[in-house]
């Protein structure tokens, strides 16, 4: 008799044990370093920030002695403590990589804890990359099968809510779990997964900037306590109270067996050019646009219609209060978009938004849903952007996605460009140039604490 078909967790558990270095395609080896490239620039720019600081000396705290790197400092910590901190600095900068439809950061929920528990297990290059391929599977297909019901229909944040998934597929795979070890070990993570409230991010809370970390710890966790024995319910996911049903009023679980082991995720998702929020990219892209071709004076401009779909207008506080707001308004990234042409880590800081100039077209700035653009999403995260002037004239631009998707790339330059900005805020230009060669270069690696070991403060 034929064997019965496999539940959707069950598929993914298996293709989680049975993929293998040498099975990957190039594109995606490629694209995990890539990915890999950009988590780290981040990072280490992270570090020398208030919240880098803050995050650190916290973990230091806790002493939890361990062999995985505070990147940017000299310590080294427990692999969840490395997960904290590491996530938390990232995920602050939102210059991190996003998979539009399942509305996770895969990067920084799947790298970050992939190389704690690395340096800690002593793997090579080869281990990590393929674990971080098949933790972005893991994430975004869990994620594509609740979304965007998990978003529209609950309030929870979903990046932070599935990437304790992907943190748990990465490090299951570094630990050589069998398929049926690693179906257990995601219903732990599914018990321990936080159901991340999106009021902390709407209102730009500071404790938004744990979400990237604790999923990532949590992911971790997870694993070592499954292994001790503490393990989910093989229906963690399908069953009547699973997973599926507590994250979204619909879904549908043959996103996470279509294309299985043929199609990756990672290929599906976009690097950041700007240091905001994803959803507003679209916009900030159409300001852009419109400041290219017309360089509309700010004082001259009467009034600004922003036309988006319905999640993204949820970003519409004119006046935002706190830096992290800030990155989530649209209006105000709108404005330094138009005004200074740029959207990165220098428009979004506590003197931008005393900027009077800037503050004066951000409350002009009308965030409006629009269900023709709606209709586009998820697949699309379309943005219209119209700009009055008082003589009468009106400037439109429109994106449909933003520039960073597999459809407008960051070229591997543009990335390298990235990359070194970010990381010679703590490091040489030396020491940059030389992680930079070694993360091309990581499937040639033995160990990959060879490259966390360059990313200690010098």
């Amino acid at each position: 008799m034929p064997s019965p078909p496999k539940q959707a967790a069950e598929a993914l558990a298996e293709f989680v044990s049975l993929t293998r270095f040498d099975r990957l395609p190039f594109g995606v080896i490629h694209e995990v370093k890539r990915r890999v490239l950009d988590v780290v620039g981040i990072a280490l720019s992270a570090s020398r920030t208030d919240t880098g600081s803050i995050i650190q000396n916290y973990v230091r705290a806790q002493k939890r002695d361990g062999q995985a790197v505070l990147w940017g400092a000299g310590d080294t910590v427990s692999p969840t403590m490395a997960a904290l901190a590491n996530g938390t600095m990232i995920f602050h900068m939102e210059l991190d990589d996003v998979h539009l439809t399942s509305h996770t950061h895969p990067g920084v929920t799947t790298i970050i804890p992939s190389l704690a528990v690395a340096d800690d297990l002593g793997v090579s290059g080869r281990d990590v990359i393929t674990a971080v391929a098949v933790g972005y599977d893991v994430q975004a297909r869990i994620g594509n099968a609740v979304s965007p019901s998990i978003y529209l229909d609950r309030p929870f944040l979903p990046a932070a809510t599935l990437g304790t998934f992907g943190a748990a597929g990465a490090v299951a795979k570094l630990l050589g779990l069998g398929s049926k070890e690693t179906l257990s070990a995601l219903g732990t993570a599914a018990f321990l997964t936080p159901l991340a409230l999106f009021e902390n991010y709407a209102k730009g809370a500071a404790t938004k900037e744990l979400s990237m970390g604790w999923a990532g710890m949590s992911g971790i966790m997870a694993i070592e306590l499954a292994r001790q024995g503490f393990i989910g319910a093989p229906s963690w996911l399908e069953g009547p109270l699973g997973f599926a049903g507590a994250a979204a009023d619909h879904y549908d679980l043959q996103h996470l067996v279509r294309g299985l082991g043929k199609e990756y995720e990672i290929l599906r998702t976009g690097i950041k050019p700007y240091a905001c929020c994803r959803q507003h990219h679209t916009a900030i892209d159409a300001a852009l646009e419109i400041r290219g071709r017309h360089s509309p004076p700010p004082q001259e401009i009467e009034r600004v219609v922003h036309r988006t779909f319905k999640v993204a207008s949820r970003g519409n506080n004119q006046e935002p209060a706190t830096i992290a707001g800030a990155k989530y308004s649209a209006p105000f990234s709108i404005s330094v978009a138009l005004i200074e042409g740029k959207a990165w880590r220098e428009q979004y800081t506590a003197e931008k938004m005393n900027d009077e100039t800037v503050r004066a077209l951000a409350r002009k700035v009308e965030v409006v849903a629009d269900p023709e653009l709606e209709a586009l999403y998820d697949l699309k995260w379309p943005s219209i952007v119209e700009v009055f002037m008082r003589d009468g004239k009106v400037y439109s631009a429109r994106r449909d996605l933003p520039k960073g998707e597999p459809e407008y790339p960051v070229s591997d330059e543009e990335l390298k460009e990235k990359f070194l900005t970010l990381a010679c805020d703590a490091i040489s230009t030396d020491r940059a140039e030389a992680l930079y060669q070694m993360i091309w270069n990581l499937e040639e690696l033995p160990k990959t604490s060879e490259l966390t070991a360059l990313l200690r403060s010098e």
